[in-house]
């Protein structure tokens, strides 16, 4: 899941210097509680629906609002929310959310539904994604609080919608900035980049091989990876426990559904 907690600061000493009190924290607090990557295989100018479901768990109403962005994220652990329909692959005009505005009643649950229209487009190929954005609203500060620091949270939850046009689009990915060390407990360790050149999203299922100069397998390592897109990038890093110091050969391998499965050779050491 998809989460950004965007905190409101304040400095706590210049607040008690210049005597204001801090109010009880104001907050905006909901949970999404369907599915935050949705995917769907759909054909050109074919339609389909999807539901979004928002929690209200405390004993006030809650103000919600719905909007759209891009979204897109790198090894470096950035992730972008850039303005809908920014990004080449953008499905954000292709869907539109039933509300944009809600407030969901205490101690109970709202489903927001939404359609995706494909475009009749024959160059449609692979994969097209955005985010439906679910955030809740604060209240206005009253009049009473003008004088009070108020000290809360906004919750904001991504939607992932994601459309794969048949079962068409490249599935290639590539390996990027190997490097070889050590953990703080001694492990030894493989770190790379797992970038998507393809045209379709997919879920690496990633995994190392480890061989020592005498051609013996001295560690094996795999991890199944969530949905990474067109043009991002993951960070893996693969532990591979207590191995003496010296050069080995390491085979990491990507598959992504698609054959051949991808192999990639690295010499390493510690």
């Amino acid at each position: 899941m998809t989460m950004i907690r965007s905190l409101v600061r304040a400095a706590r000493a210049a607040a008690l210097a210049a005597g204001v009190v801090a109010a009880p924290a104001a907050r905006a607090q909901i949970a999404v509680m369907s599915s935050t990557v949705e995917e769907h295989v759909a054909s050109p100018g074919s339609r389909y629906t999807g539901d979004i479901v928002i929690a209200n768990p405390t004993r006030e109403p809650q103000a919600v609002r719905i909007y759209q962005t891009d979204y897109r994220f790198l090894a470096d652990g950035t992730s972008n929310f850039d303005d809908p329909g920014s990004q080449p692959r953008s499905n954000a005009s292709w869907i539109v959310p039933q509300a944009t505005r809600i407030t969901v009643p205490a101690g109970t649950r709202i489903t927001v539904p939404y359609s995706v229209t494909v475009p009749a487009a024959d160059s449609l190929r692979g994969t097209y994604w955005s985010a439906v954005m679910v955030e809740g609203v604060s209240p206005v500060p009253t009049a009473a609080d003008a004088r009070k620091l108020a000290l809360g949270s906004v919750m904001r939850y991504a939607i992932q919608v994601a459309t794969h046009i048949d079962a068409t689009g490249q599935r290639n990915v590539r390996f990027d900035a190997p490097s070889a060390g050590l953990t703080p407990a001694g492990s030894a360790m493989l770190d790379l980049d797992v970038v998507n050149t393809g045209e379709r999203g997919v879920r690496p299922a990633l995994s190392v091989e480890v061989y020592d100069a005498e051609g013996h397998l001295r560690a094996r390592a795999k991890q199944q990876r969530g949905l990474l897109y067109p043009g991002t990038s993951l960070h893996q890093r693969f532990e591979l426990g207590s191995l003496p110091s010296g050069t080995y050969k390491a085979v990491v391998y990507a598959d992504t559904g698609a054959e051949p499965v991808l192999a990639t050779q690295y010499t390493i050491s510690w």
